[in-house]
């Protein structure tokens, strides 16, 4: 085994400088050459333009290498869980704190209550999600805590994945891809936001959750 690798915590951008490489910024990061190609398709790599801008990974981090035992069957788990937490869940690949939550029922603000490690970047006030631990266990459950209903699970009548509610007499299906948002699905699909919303009643109102990769409905 190697050594420790970088967990990354922030989810931010920062400016190379001259000397900079592909290479030094993958290993400050913890992520292979590939894995940082990846994360900035616009860089020229081996060597970064000075002044451009570079973007480390959020969401799904992976864990630094670690030899600990624990005779919890909720093993390994990710630090800072709350002592109490009576309801556990793994985190699986492509998993972020939106698709837990809304697969248990709960807030964002309990999700890292309970897990007060998987918000570690303190450069913004805004709560965010930017360090998931893959095949850790997370917290999604304290004794007396207040739980909405999951998403009613529907069985599959379109392409996979789906975000969460979409009716069930949906016939036309859209991919939401990087830099999508309900506007612009809206006027390439001729539907009003209205109509959007209605067959889709996951997206909040401001359309500010939309799951990249994931499927909506754009038609009945």
């Amino acid at each position: 085994m190697g050594g420790n690798q970088s967990v990354v915590t922030c989810n931010f951008s920062t400016v190379a400088s001259a000397g900079d490489t592909c290479q030094s910024f993958a290993s400050n990061w913890g992520l292979t050459l590939s894995g940082f190609q990846d994360l900035n398709p616009g860089v020229s790599c081996p060597n970064l333009v000075a002044g451009q801008d570079t973007s480390p990974p959020a969401a799904t981090s992976t864990p630094p290498t670690t030899s600990t035992t624990s005779s919890s069957p909720y093993s390994p788990a990710q630090p800072g869980l709350v002592a109490n937490c009576n309801k556990f869940y793994r985190v699986s690949s492509g998993d972020t704190c939106e698709v837990i939550e809304a697969k248990y029922g709960i807030s964002l603000a309990q999700f890292l209550s309970w897990n007060q490690s998987v918000h570690q970047c303190h450069l913004t006030h805004l709560p965010d999600c930017n360090n998931l631990w893959l095949d850790y266990f997370v917290c999604v459950g304290v004794p007396g805590a207040i739980t909405t209903a999951p998403p009613p699970v529907q069985t599959p009548t379109g392409p996979q994945p789906q975000m969460p509610a979409i009716v069930s007499n949906c016939r036309k299906f859209r991919l939401v891809l990087a830099g999508d948002n309900c506007w612009t699905i809206d006027n390439a699909e001729g539907i009003s936001l209205a109509q959007f919303l209605s067959w889709n009643p996951y997206v909040d109102s401001q359309c500010g959750n939309l799951w990249q990769g994931y499927y909506v409905c754009v038609g009945v």
